[in-house]
Parts: C-alpha cells; structure tokens; sequence
C-alpha cells in the first residue's frame, strides 16, 4: 500500500460488456501508444491474482493463453493513446477489465493491484445476493469471479507520454468466455465462501 500513497496522480478502474462488434480504437491525434510492459512475471501475478480471488467465490481457476495475452496487449497499447481511461468499445467474444494509473514514478503499477480493485468493486457497486444482474460499478467485479471465463490473457503499457509530467501504466485483462451475460448472473457469480 506504501506504493499508492508515494506520487500518486489517479487510478481508474473499468469494466466492460462486451458481445458488440466494434471498429478498432483510434490513437489520440499526436499521443503514439506507450511501450509494452507485459511480461511472463506480469502474467503470471495477473494470474495468480485473478484465482486468489475466485477460489473464493468457487469460482474454477483461470489459464493464461496466449491470444488473450496478445489480445491484452494490443487493447492495452489502444488504451494508452487516449487520455485517461476513456470508455472503449468491447470486442466480440471477450470480457474486459481495464486499468489506468498514473503516478511520478518510473515504474509500471502491479496487476495485483489492478485486479484487488476490479475485486473490490463488489463493496463499491453493493453487489446483492439475492437480486444478482449486471451494473458499470460492479461489473469488474463479476467478471473477475465469473465461473464460465476459462481464459485469461493481461497486457500492459507503460510510459511518459511526450508532455506529461506522470509515469502512467494501462492494464487491460480480457476474459474467454467472456462474463456479464445478462441472465447468467446467479449461475456465474457464488457467493463468497465462507464468509458471513
């Protein structure tokens, strides 16, 4: 937690329906896409973060694959190019999170982080038990648990744009099948296990 509390700018966390086709995100005129930050550690901590939290919802564990990755990434590097974390058009066929940090550190933000927030979107949105469906402020949340994902795939840029005073860090995860399908909620989203 030390970390958030040292030059922090803004975090922003997003989640999306997706089962739309969509046009591909256009860079912001003169912002060329930060660099990739992904790598086999990131992966593997998006992971192990990811199952951390659904094993607690009975949820089955997530696997990497590799086109989730690549698809991750290249999402990633889209959301790089606009300013803040500006609504994005899903894909068909994927779920996604997204993440934005931005902080006066040369370093990029964990995914753990990324994901502890998209998790605790389930005490910010007041997700309820026993009326369970889809809203923008938990819809992080579920598609972190979502018991029918099978696959996962987390891509990050990370950089100073030209101009900008903060060091700032996309996360973008994407999920196969994707979650947040109205109707499945009750199936998909357990409660937590073991709690009160």
């Amino acid at each position: 937690m030390g970390r958030l509390s040292s030059g922090v700018l803004a975090v922003a966390a997003a989640a999306l329906t997706v089962m739309v086709t969509v046009q591909p995100v256009q860079a912001a005129e003169g912002r060329p896409p930060l660099p990739d930050a992904t790598d086999e550690a990131f992966d593997q901590e998006c992971l192990a973060a990811h199952n951390q939290y659904r094993a607690r919802h009975g949820a089955p564990p997530l696997h990497l694959d590799d086109e989730a990755v690549a698809h991750a990434t290249r999402r990633a590097r889209d959301a790089s190019t606009q300013d803040g974390l500006a609504p994005s058009p899903g894909t068909v066929g994927w779920g996604d999170n997204r993440f934005r940090f931005a902080t006066y550190e040369n370093e990029p933000a964990s995914c753990g982080e990324a994901v502890r927030l998209w998790y605790e979107a389930r005490w910010t949105g007041g997700y309820d038990w026993d009326r369970p469906g889809y809203s923008p402020d938990r819809g992080s949340f579920t598609q972190v648990v979502w018991k029918s994902s099978e696959r996962l795939g987390c891509g990050r840029a990370a950089g100073r744009p030209d101009g900008e005073e903060s060091y700032q860090t996309y996360i973008v995860c994407s999920y196969a099948p994707a979650g947040n399908v109205i109707g499945q909620f009750k199936d998909n989203v357990g409660e937590p296990i073991g709690e009160n």
